[in-house]
């Protein structure tokens, strides 16, 4: 009896270890493309990066990971290391965009500016059926769109843009 009370126990904790290290995995690999998103903004035009993370579904074996897990994880990094102190909206949508688009949503990547007080504001948001994808608020309504991509919602990436 004491045996089976022993082993149920390491299994049980063995289970929760494997859940930890999806969990900090999976943080640890949000923060990755986060800042790979950072250093390629700079070094690559925002045409190639959109290419590079608008890559094909990825099978996944094991526990899947909801999108919205991954939003959760990422605004936590960009809470603790701003990109912009006007708002994080830019890595925000690409990094969501590849994660968006290894999960197999086919989501749109949009960029739209609108003019406030003398001087243009600039706003990126992802889309899903022309509906806004985990945005946290209605602001993305009030920009003119200046990019979308892809330029269609079909799975395959627009080689035109």
């Amino acid at each position: 009896m004491f045996q089976k009370i022993v082993w149920t126990s390491f299994y049980a904790l063995l289970d929760l270890g494997m859940l930890l290290f999806r969990k900090y995995r999976l943080i640890f690999g949000i923060g990755l493309v986060m800042c790979g998103v950072r250093l390629a903004l700079r070094l690559v035009s925002l045409k190639r990066l959109l290419h590079w993370l608008a890559c094909k579904p990825v099978p996944v074996c094991g526990r899947e990971t909801s999108i919205e897990e991954v939003a959760y994880y990422l605004d936590r990094w960009l809470g603790m290391f701003p990109y912009n102190p006007k708002g994080n909206c830019f890595p925000r949508a690409l990094t969501l965009f590849f994660y968006a688009c290894r999960a197999g949503i086919p989501v749109q990547f949009h960029c739209g500016v609108m003019k406030l007080d003398h001087h243009l504001e600039g706003h990126a948001w992802l889309t899903l059926n022309n509906r806004d994808f985990l945005e946290p608020s209605p602001y993305w309504k009030a920009f003119t769109v200046t990019l979308t991509f892809p330029r269609s919602v079909s799975p395959e990436i627009d080689q035109d843009l």
